[in-house]
């Protein structure tokens, strides 16, 4: 099922040939998946540098994780334009009316696109044939509250939000505990097996990936490098193998890291160098 198939059954008078599409990604500045699973999606778009928006509607996509993987934000109506003082320079305020007939399946709507361009605004009917649903979520994509140890698997772009956003339950529940976790590559299937042992736990060595991607390991810092570019930390996906409390020794979790690289094999075949 295509997108563009589903609009015209929410809104009756959408076309392809009257709609723009926004294909928000990051801009070397801004992260779009931030500013929508914050809730400042719609004031955030309204902002424009230049008149992206001279159709009559808009379709909002966030991009979320891999580059063909594309988060619906949203299906508006656009009123024009009027040019305001913007944060930093002078820029274009869109008046954007959100239509609440789609609103059902913003932040569940995942879809895919194999088309490729550099630009971020789009005609409707330059990529309507492509953009393809590939998932449901039950309920709207969120961080939420801590789920569990046995049921984390956050993206990178989940941890960057959870560490900016210093969120309670997270950081009570990370800090609280030592223990060995698990890095997944996704784009190579390759694994990392680390432990955390430190003051603050798994929190606070989970902050440290959170700003560099490597965390300062070599292994991943050859892999990702020194700034990882954003494609390959967006493949990323962190999780608990085992937690012990913070009175557990040193030499303890080391113990229990070495297990799981040699059940995983993650020394053998993954991104564990020792």
């Amino acid at each position: 099922m295509r997108l563009f198939d589903l609009l015209p059954l929410w809104e009756p008078t959408f076309s392809a040939a009257k709609t723009k599409v926004h294909l928000a990604r990051y801009n070397g500045n801004e992260h779009p998946i931030q500013e929508f699973l914050e809730g400042r999606w719609d004031e955030w778009q309204r902002w424009q540098t230049a008149p992206n928006f001279r159709r009559e509607f808009v379709v909002s996509l966030v991009q979320d994780g891999l580059p063909t993987r594309w988060l619906f934000a949203g299906l508006f109506r656009s009123h024009g334009y009027k040019a305001e003082q913007g944060p930093k320079r002078s820029m274009l305020y869109y008046d954007l009316e959100r239509l609440k007939c789609a609103d059902e399946w913003v932040g569940r709507l995942y879809l895919t696109s194999p088309y490729k361009s550099r630009s971020s605004y789009l005609l409707g009917e330059t990529i309507a044939d492509t953009l393809v649903v590939s998932e449901v979520l039950p309920e709207p994509r969120s961080v939420g509250h801590f789920p569990g140890f046995k049921r984390l698997n956050l993206t990178k772009a989940d941890l960057n939000l959870v560490v900016r956003q210093n969120l309670d339950s997270w950081r009570a529940a990370l800090s609280s505990v030592s223990g060995v976790y698990l890095i997944s590559d996704t784009t190579t299937g390759k694994l990392y097996v680390g432990k955390a042992d430190g003051v603050n736990g798994i929190w606070g060595r989970w902050c440290a990936y959170a700003v560099t991607g490597h965390a300062g390991n070599k292994a991943l810092r050859e892999e990702f490098g020194l700034k990882g570019a954003d494609d390959r930390l967006a493949a990323l996906r962190f999780s608990i193998l085992e937690v012990t409390d913070l009175h557990a020794t040193e030499h303890e979790v080391l113990e229990r890291e070495a297990h799981w690289k040699a059940v995983l094999l993650s020394k053998e075949h993954g991104h564990n160098r020792n």
